[in-house]
This record gives structure tokens, sequence and C-alpha cells, in this order.
């Protein structure tokens, strides 16, 4: 918290200094869901007072089972220019629901955002005159992740691979000829775990005493993920990453094909703090046999390696994203998938306020080429998974959309496909 207030204090320091160079917005997200109810059983020993009355097994649990309506994220953000170079950009989340992990427990206000820029990154639909860098640090997304989304949920790859904001240095060239290749140096997301659904689940909370062996939030069924950075240190097991790309668009923009190559790696941290819960990150999560025996996934090394390729394709009306990663966490192989299609209908009479509609499909695998022992906490992690997302949009001018989606989760379970669904309605209103 007091690291925000002191970016605040920043901002509201500059743009009173220049008011015509400060762009401000806001949004808000509010939810409706449903998620299905789902429990399978854990061989994972835990002590009487940390399971409900009467229960003898642990169990992997739906999250939040049931309907609810709720507030997922209250976000302010800043775009400030210095000059033709110089550039800040903020975003600050007061309530961000669906980022929080453990959900229950972790910072409620965050600063997602915080990037001091020189030069021009370029994006998607901007034709490139001349030979053009930049160099950025502070925290920012990994170059590689898919920032138009047309659905608020993330695919099993983005949820697995780059859903989160890493912290450090990036720096990027782009060529007149349409290539262009980035460096990254940042501290390296650690990795933990979570459901990949839209609440994270609460898994090792820390309450003393007693424990609350029946907390409404569950664990979820989850996988390993690239967690949520809470330092910024380039110091301890830093993380390098690489990308080359190749871009091409019209004179108009309305056309553009771009695609991008990347790798990251860096060293396993023996653990890793993380607030709100007991379990340590990294190589701490694998192996948990210094308190139970016979509970270590069979690592053969400390090296956490990722290779992938990334496919952004734009018409008029009609976008694909499509992505695919392998990755290799000290030994333990797997690699995910996704593809993303959408396409815009314009409403040109303006119906009862419609100002656009995007039905928007999108197909996701994550496939683990490793299989943990017979006790451990989540045996979901090397569970075999795919994910059908199916929604749309619905645009109400510039400031409100409506997106309604169905997640449709499928993974092998000791040889049976089950399925944990869900479904999401979400109205975003922005202020800009």
């Amino acid at each position: 918290m007091k690291k925000i207030l002191i970016v605040v204090s920043l901002l509201t320091f500059f743009h009173s200094l220049n008011a015509a160079e400060i762009d401000f917005k806001a949004e808000t997200k509010i939810n409706y869901r449903h998620s299905e109810f789902n429990r399978f059983g854990v061989n994972f020993p835990f002590a009487e007072n940390q399971l409900p009355p009467g229960q003898k097994q642990a169990f992997l649990e739906t999250t939040d089972a049931g309907s609810h309506a709720e507030i997922s994220d209250i976000a302010l953000f800043w775009d400030w220019t210095l000059s033709d170079d110089w550039a800040i950009k903020t975003k600050i989340d007061l309530f961000d629901l669906y980022e929080r992990n453990p959900t229950t427990s972790d910072y409620k206000t965050s600063l997602d955002q915080f990037i001091v820029r020189y030069g021009t990154r370029y994006t998607q639909g901007e034709l490139l005159r001349d030979l053009s860098y930049y160099l950025q640090a502070g925290k920012f997304s990994k170059f590689e992740r898919q920032e138009d989304r047309h659905l608020e949920s993330y695919g099993l790859s983005g949820t697995a691979f780059n859903r989160v904001e890493d912290s450090g240095i990036e720096t990027g060239l782009d060529f007149t000829s349409g290539i262009y290749t980035k460096l990254s140096y940042t501290t390296g997301n650690p990795l933990f775990f979570r459901d990949v659904n839209a609440l994270a689940g609460d898994n090792g909370i820390d309450e003393t005493p007693p424990p609350n062996n029946n907390p409404k939030i569950k664990t979820g069924i989850p996988i390993l993920y690239d967690a949520e950075v809470e330092t910024f240190d380039l110091s301890k097991n830093p993380e390098t990453g690489v990308g080359l790309g190749y871009r091409r668009l019209n004179e108009t923009g309305s056309n553009r094909f771009n695609m991008l190559l990347f790798g990251y790696e860096r060293e396993l941290a023996d653990t890793v703090e993380l607030h709100g819960t007991f379990y340590g990150g990294d190589l701490d999560l694998l192996d948990l046999s210094e308190a139970i025996p016979n509970t270590r996934l069979p690592t053969t090394g400390t090296k956490k390696k990722e290779v992938g390729a990334n496919i952004w394709w734009y018409t008029e009306n009609f976008s694909l994203f499509a992505q695919a990663v392998t990755q290799d966490i000290g030994g333990l192989k797997r690699n995910g998938q996704e593809i993303e299609l959408s396409y815009a209908v314009q409403m040109s009479d303006n119906f009862i306020g419609i100002t656009q509609i995007s039905p928007v499909v999108r197909a996701s695998v994550l496939h683990n080429d490793f299989v943990g022992p017979a006790i451990f906490t989540a045996p979901s992690f090397w569970w075999n998974w795919k994910k059908y997302d199916l929604g749309f949009n619905m645009d109400f001018g510039k400031e409100m959309r409506l997106t309604v989606e169905y997640a449709i989760n499928k993974f092998e379970r000791k040889k049976v496909i089950e399925e944990n669904n869900e479904y999401l309605a979400t109205l975003r209103w922005r202020y800009d």
C-alpha cells in the first residue's frame, strides 16, 4: 500500500505540473458467476482439525460453487507523456478479486503495472516509418501475452505461462522491414498453483488459531502457473527472455499479421515466500518431502525454460490469436496451445444502444509429460486438460461492455474424463 501511495502522489504532482499530458481512465467490472460443484479425493494426510467435521479425506474442490454476484475489479489507469520519447504508464487495482492468490488473503489493492519508458513500443496496429527502439523498466506484462483478449477469462496457455505481470527491464528494436526483436531481464514470476476458472482458490491459508477447516473459498482444481511478482529484485534468480518477430500491415492498419518466437530461462529458487500462504513457490512447491516422506515431484534439475510462438491476425472485423508453448520445470515437461477467434458485427441502427456484437470462441489444451507420487497435495498438477470457452460481447458505445461466456473444462483423472465448468457474465464500465 505504501508503494501505491507514493506512485499516486508522484502522478498527482506530475498532473499538477502539466495536466494536458495526463490521460486518466477508471474501470469497474461487475460479475455474475455460476460455478459447477465438483470435488475429487486427494491422497494427502492432514491433521484431524484441518478437515471439516466428519470428513476423513481431503479433496480438491470447486473454488466457490454455486451462483454469485460480485465486483471483480476496480482499476485506475494513468498514462503520462513527458515528451516525444519519455512516458510513464500506471495501473492500480483497488479490488482485483480474480487475480488474488490465495484469493481471500492476498493484497486487495496492488500496483498492477508501473512502466517508465524511453522510445516507442509499437503495437499491433501502427505503421513503422523509421528504425525504432525502446527501453522500459518497472512492472509490465510479458511481451508475448495476448493483451487484447476478447473474453474476461483466460485459456490454459494464457493462465499457465503468461497471465500476470513481471518486474524488471525490457528493450526492443523495430526494423522498417517488419522484423523486430525483444529482450527482457526480469525478477521472474514464482511457480505456484491456481484454478483455471475465475477465482484462484485458497491453498495454504495460515490461520492461527484455530484453522478454518471448512473455508468458504476452497482449493479449486489447480494447475501450475507463473504467479504474481511481489518484489523488484534482479539479484536473485533473474529471468532472461528473448523474442524475434515479424509484423506486416496495410496502410490503414485494417489488415494486420504478426508472428513472434520467444523463449525464457531462469534458475528456480529453493523457495519463494508468497503473501497469505504457507506454501513456498518454485522448488519448495514441488518437494514436500521435508514435511511428509515420498511427496516430491520427479524433478531432475533446477532450470526453468520455455519456448513458444504466437500468431496474431486481424482484418476489419475478424481477429485470430494462437499460441503454443513448451516448458521445462527442472525436468518436468509440459506444453500448452490455444487459439481464439472473434468476429465483430457492427450495429448500424444502434439497436437499443448496442453498437457492436462480437461472438468469440477459444480452445486450449495443457499436456503434462510427468506423473507425481501417490501422495501429493494436488495431483491435478499432472492431469491433462482441455478447455473450450464460448461467449460474446455486447458494446454500448465505448464506455460499457457486457461479456457473457461459458467455460467447458475437461481433464483426465485416473483415465476418466471429468469436467468443472463455469458460466461468467461481466459488465464493464470505463471512464475515460
